[in-house]
């Protein structure tokens, strides 16, 4: 296709393309302003319509306000008289009739019975049910109402009260059909409507709609349509076209006129003849269409005028072109010798000189590209060998090399560089998006730093490690090297350099790096980077006030699990628990494990101790489910010590240690929950490590002491014994009380050499006693000593006791071991075997504070306890409260049948003595003989045992 014909297709369909949006917009104005003056009838119509509606309430409602003034009917109705009244309005009712169109008329009153009902309907209808609610606010709440009801006609009702001397007297109910609307709106707008009852009611029980026609406006010339039944079929708010006898266009517009509370609703259908305005839209697209066409005819006939010269000489220009191709210069010029000289020089002549300049000059240049040739082909030759030492060098290499020429933007990628990204040899381009394109997001600009560096001068190479996306393996760490080459003038035109793969050197060392700040079984943080993120969070606070706390947590009775499932399911179990901590922290908190069974919470942007206890009770009620080891089901408890980020934390170890000593008074007065830490806390931590380095130091020098307390026969006085106590006399300048040393003996291990040098201290003095011949009737004074938890776990107690007594040459009946039930009770079989072993070098066992544990009787049977001591809650309360005086007595029969001896601790009055006696208890010890006193006195009670307390006695039975 020639220019010509080209040039005018693009200039017509271009035109064409005018004119048609031209057309289109014109008939879319055309189209928007029918529907604008189309919507703005509909809507006149519609307001038209509603203020109609509006209008005939109101006169309704006025109506039945001005009819109780007519002459005695107010009276007849506050009389109650039906006949008078009927009489009265007989006259009023024909005249509104055709003055009003009244329909339907009622007198109520005040009681709500109709004493007069007037109608003029063909059939008998009656009053709706809605109007009962009407006629109780006239009557009740003196307050007129209007509202539409359509079963089965549709007519509008009104409702006044009739007042008397302030009174309300009765009510007025007027009705109206409907209908008159459509007359009404006739003699307002020049449109057609149409009016339909709905009926909601009707229409659920019937499963359709069921539209009845209240008027129509021009019945005969729109009878077509109501026989269509198209306007029963319409839907609110959609419009439809309607074609009417094939020649009139009809648009529906359906609308709710109605729809209040009595579910009933009116369709008003607005009827506009728009034939001749679509008829007039038509005829002017046309004319827009007509007048494109023949404008475009005119532009072709122009177009063809005005190029056929220009293009007769362009062609001309166009058909030598090839002989540049064949270098035939001659004949070009030739060719373009005698052209047609245009009497005004164009843009074509300066074509034409134009080329006849270029084939000159495209002559000289190819002399010259023959002599560049040869010197081309000597430095190929040179470049082919260059290039073969270089391929032999890279291929020596495991790295891959890359050379990038910045003045032509290209890259040179070594098959070794493109298998490392998992690619074949020759499958990348070299472009450096090659490169650039496959680098990590976080590490593009960092490299493009590094290389700007390296270009400006400010560093000596390149070198930086970065990941690359490998084909099919993700990311990988790379090692670039590189060293530019500059040009005379200082400037970086090309660089080169090698690229390695050290993602497997990078990988260890983030493995390295993440066990250190790991806990290896766990996989949680551990306290070095505990301790790191809550410096920063420290620093935090301090900087902006962001407040923080610290949650310690440590797990009750772990080493059950571990000595009873074992050490591996112990692990799994601390496992679980740690994913089920990570589960219930809020985004932002961390969870570390300091080892064992300790775990650390770091809760961030904390405002109050309320959201604390919030995320502590998710953690206690996710523990509520238990923990699957194995085949068994693990409830865990934990006690819980918080401390909450203050202005006086400097450092993170302050912080831990608070947590720590609040859990650890958590674990002592509230096990199983939560304290926070507060200054008391820290007071009472410091007393109590000052208390035990108090006490360590008095285990070194022996400042500990043993008191010894008399176990005496309350039949005859006898002393039967002692009970060997544990005092520290002094600690500076007063004496320290057991009840503090002994619960922090237990919680540091020193009762386990603390009892031990109990045991020596006791069999010695033993051995002196007997040595001494004490008591002086004969027989033993045996020494009560006291093990608890932890010390009759110590596997050498027996060996111990053992080595004492064969050292200091006695038996094993001058000494009795007192044990308590949760002592026991906390590994069953290692109990029976230390009990075993002590029987069998001949000690005597004792239950110790029998009844305050958990499983006494079963104790007393299966345990080879010789002698039962029962508590001295029981013996306080014996002669105040009857049930314990049951309790004891039982007691008392179960170990006499069992064999048992018996023992009162905590006697303290001679009524309680008395009791005992009677109950079977014969052995007691208490303040009524004596409290624990120093070996001196002791010793002084054994010369005389027999008798030694008789005069306590004396005075009890006197």
């Amino acid at each position: 296709m020639s220019l010509k014909w080209k040039l005018l297709l693009v200039m017509g369909v271009l035109l064409a393309g005018l004119f048609t949006g031209f057309a289109v917009l014109n008939h879319q104005s055309l189209q928007g302003q029918y529907e604008e003056l189309r919507a703005m009838e509909q809507q006149r119509s519609r307001m038209q319509l509603q203020g109609l509606l509006q209008q005939s309430q109101t006169d309704l409602l006025n109506l039945a306000h001005l009819i109780p003034s007519l002459s005695g009917l107010r009276q007849a109705l506050k009389l109650g008289d039906a006949g008078e009244l009927g009489r009265l309005f007989a006259p009023q009712w024909a005249s509104l009739q055709v003055d009003t169109d009244l329909v339907m008329a009622g007198f109520i009153d005040a009681h709500g019975r109709f004493l007069v009902e007037v109608q003029i309907l063909d059939a008998a209808h009656e009053w709706p049910p809605r109007l009962w609610s009407a006629v109780d606010q006239a009557l009740l709440a003196e307050v007129p109402s209007t509202f539409t009801d359509c079963n089965p006609l549709c007519l509008s009702y009104a409702v006044a009260p009739v007042l008397a001397n302030g009174r309300t007297v009765g009510a007025v109910v007027l009705a109206r059909p409907m209908s008159h609307l459509v007359v009404s709106f006739n003699e307002l707008s020049a449109l057609d409507v149409a009016m339909f009852s709905l009926n909601a009611a009707a229409e659920v029980e019937a499963g359709a709609r069921q539209p009845r026609l209240m008027g129509i406006t021009s019945r005969d010339r729109l009878e077509p349509l109501l026989q269509s039944g198209v306007l029963e079929s319409l839907s609110p708010g959609v419009v439809t076209l309607f074609q009417l006898d094939g020649r009139r266009e009809l648009e529906l517009t359906p609308f709710l006129l109605l729809d209040d509370a009595s579910a009933h609703q009116i369709l008003a259908v607005v009827i506009t003849d728009v034939t001749q305005a679509r008829r007039q839209i038509t005829i002017a697209q046309r004319q827009n269409v007509l007048m494109g066409v023949a404008g475009l005819m005119l532009f072709a006939m122009a177009v063809v005028a005005m190029t056929r010269t220009p293009l007769v000489r362009l062609r001309r220009v166009a058909r030598q072109l090839p002989l540049l191709a064949e270098r035939r210069f001659d004949a070009f010029r030739n060719g373009l010798a005698s052209p047609l000289r245009p009497f005004f020089p164009d843009e074509l002549s300066l074509l034409e000189s134009t080329t006849l300049r270029l084939a000159d000059r495209l002559e000289r240049l190819e002399a010259d590209v023959r002599r560049q040739r040869d010197s081309l082909d000597l430095k190929v030759r040179e470049l082919s060998i260059e290039r073969e030492r270089y391929a032999l060098a890279a291929a020596g290499t495991n790295d891959g090399i890359w050379d990038w020429n910045l003045e032509t933007d290209e890259i040179f990628y070594s098959p070794r560089w493109q298998t490392m990204l998992g690619y074949e040899a020759g499958e990348l381009t070299s472009h450096p998006d090659e490169w650039f394109g496959r680098l990590h997001p976080d590490d593009r600009l960092q490299l493009q730093q590094e290389l700007e560096s390296h270009l400006t001068g400010r560093s000596p190479c390149l070198e930086m490690e970065c990941r690359m996306r490998h084909a099919i393996d993700g990311y990988r760490w790379m090692h670039f090297r590189g060293l530019g080459v500059r040009n005379g003038a200082g400037k970086v035109h090309r660089i080169a350099g090698s690229m390695s793969d050290v993602t497997e050197r990078r990988r260890i060392e983030e493995q390295l790096r993440h066990d250190a700040l790991h806990d290896h079984l766990t996989r949680l943080p551990n306290r070095t980077l505990f301790v790191d993120r809550l410096q920063r969070a420290i620093s935090r606070y301090r900087r902006s006030g962001n407040g923080y706390a610290v949650v310690f947590l440590d797990l009750d009775n772990f080493k059950t699990v571990n000595d009873s499932l074992g050490h591996i399911l112990g692990d799994q179990m601390l496992i679980q628990l740690g994913r089920r901590l990570q589960q219930c922290l809020r985004p932002g908190d961390s969870v570390a494990r300091f080892g064992g069974d300790e775990f650390v919470l770091l809760l961030e942007d904390i405002t109050s101790e309320e959201e604390v206890r919030q995320v502590v009770a998710r953690l206690q009620s996710a523990m509520q489910t238990p923990v699957r080891v194995g085949d068994q089901d693990i409830f865990v408890g934990f006690s819980v010590g918080i401390a909450l980020g203050s202005p006086e934390d400097r450092s993170a170890d302050d912080v831990l240690r608070n947590a720590d000593t609040a859990m650890y008074q958590a674990k002592i007065h509230n096990p199983g929950n939560s304290m926070f830490f507060s200054g008391s806390m820290r007071a009472s931590a410091v007393r109590r490590l000052s208390l035990e380095t108090a006490m360590r130091h008095a285990l070194e020098r022996h400042q500990f002491v043993l008191h010894y307390q008399p176990l005496v026969s309350m039949e005859d006085g006898r002393l039967l014994g002692f009970e060997a106590l544990l005092r520290w006399p002094r600690l500076g300048d007063r004496p320290v009380s057991p009840a503090d040393f002994i619960p922090l003996a237990e919680q540091t291990g020193l009762i386990i050499p603390m009892g031990r040098w109990v045991v020596e201290l006791a069999i010695e003095q033993a051995a002196r006693w007997q040595r001494m011949g004490l008591p002086s009737a004969g027989g033993v004074l045996p020494i009560n000593i006291n093990v608890s938890g932890k010390q009759f776990r110590d596997p050498e107690l027996v060996s111990v006791i053992q080595q004492s007594l064969k050292h200091h040459g006695i038996s094993g009946r001058c000494l009795k071991v007192e044990l308590t039930e949760s002592a026991v009770m906390e590994n069953g079989a290692q109990a029976l075997e230390v009990m075993g072993a002590l029987k069998d070098i001949g000690i005597d066992l004792c239950m110790d504070d029998f009844g305050t544990g958990y499983s006494s009787l079963s104790q007393l049977r299966d345990l080879p306890f010789d002698v039962v001591k029962i508590d001295r809650s029981f013996v306080h309360r014996l002669t105040s409260d009857p049930r314990h005086v049951g309790i004891v007595r039982g007691v008392t029969a179960i170990a006499r049948e069992l064999d048992k001896s018996l023992v009162a601790e905590g006697v303290e009055t001679p009524e309680q003595v008395a009791r005992l006696l009677d109950l079977g208890c014969t052995v007691g010890q208490g303040y009524l003989f004596s409290p624990a006193v120093e070996a001196e006195q002791a010793e002084a009670w054994a010369r005389r045992a027999e008798g030694c307390f008789a005069s306590v006695l004396g005075r009890v039975s006197a």
